[in-house]
């Protein structure tokens, strides 16, 4: 295990998270033996610290924030999908939700360690300078990636709703509902999390607009219908749930389908730049000694 290698950091912080995972499983199924107690909390804000470390040694290695490949985006959005956990905690002790949201780290943390090609090693190429040519550029992609991770926590919540609504409906005694917070501090949760995961993602847009006014040949036509359109469904979303027209288990299963979206439109939305960056083949990558 290399601390220094950004790799190993991913695959060692998504074990922590599939400890923390576990014994919250068991904890909240089985029995919970007190000395464990916080082993799960502790165990997520130390993978998470070990995932910060790896993310901050790979924005050393490209010399900017690390979004430029799949492996990339999707440990960025692990990354905010935790950090929005332990922020969001100290207001809002839901129960399960750190179980929840540690079982998704490991799970997706860890498929996007194996996808084939997706760590491409565009970094290594012989003409490569930076990622983001522009620090505005830059921002506007952290912050929309971050906004994303928002969305995943709202996605586990709205899910978490799903199932409590589902075992109240049944009327028959439900393990896993048991153990999850009351329906309405769930729905109150996902509404508070809409919101912060659109003000974000409405400021990722305005700063990529103070930057695409001015250079519109970095942008191409297909990431900006994209990303209005995105924009647009969670602004709608919100502003529909906000009037009381779409509320309950079709809130729950609309924001699950638009965050699936939001994750597919990602090989879609890519600029100029990054398509230049798509194109370099293996063949001209040269290790810099």
């Amino acid at each position: 295990m290399n601390f220094n290698d950004a790799r190993d950091l991913f695959w060692l912080s998504g074990g922590f998270y599939g400890i923390a995972f576990l014994i919250g499983f068991l904890k909240n199924f089985r029995r919970e033996i007190p000395s464990f107690r916080n082993v799960p909390l502790f165990s997520i804000a130390f993978g998470f610290l070990l995932h910060t470390r790896g993310l901050y040694l790979r924005g050393l290695e490209i010399q900017g924030c690390p979004l430029g490949n799949s492996l990339e985006r999707i440990q960025f959005i692990i990354w905010s999908l935790i950090l929005a956990y332990l922020i969001l905690r100290i207001a809002w002790r839901l129960n399960l939700l750190g179980t929840f949201c540690a079982g998704l780290a490991t799970f997706i943390g860890w498929f996007s360690l194996l996808l084939p090609n997706g760590d491409f090693p565009y970094w290594l190429a012989e003409d490569y300078t930076r990622l983001f040519s522009n620090p505005w550029i830059e921002l506007h992609a952290s912050i929309a990636i971050f906004s994303y991770g928002i969305f995943s926590l709202l996605t586990i919540v709205s899910s978490m709703y799903l199932v409590q609504k589902k075992a109240l409906l049944s009327r028959k005694y439900d393990l896993l509902g048991s153990f999850l917070p009351p329906i309405h501090d769930l729905e109150h949760a996902a509404f508070r999390l809409l919101s912060i995961g659109v003000s974000f993602l409405t400021l990722s847009i305005v700063v990529g607009g103070m930057h695409w006014t001015r250079h519109p040949e970095f942008v191409t036509s297909t990431k900006l219908t994209i990303t209005i359109i995105l924009w647009m469904g969670y602004c709608s979303l919100f502003f529909l749930r906000f009037s009381n027209r779409l509320y309950g288990s079709r809130f729950a299963k609309t924001s699950i389908v638009l965050f699936f979206v939001a994750i597919f439109s990602l090989s879609f939305v890519s600029s100029k730049i990054r398509e230049v960056s798509a194109t370099w083949m293996p063949s001209t990558i040269h290790l810099k000694l």
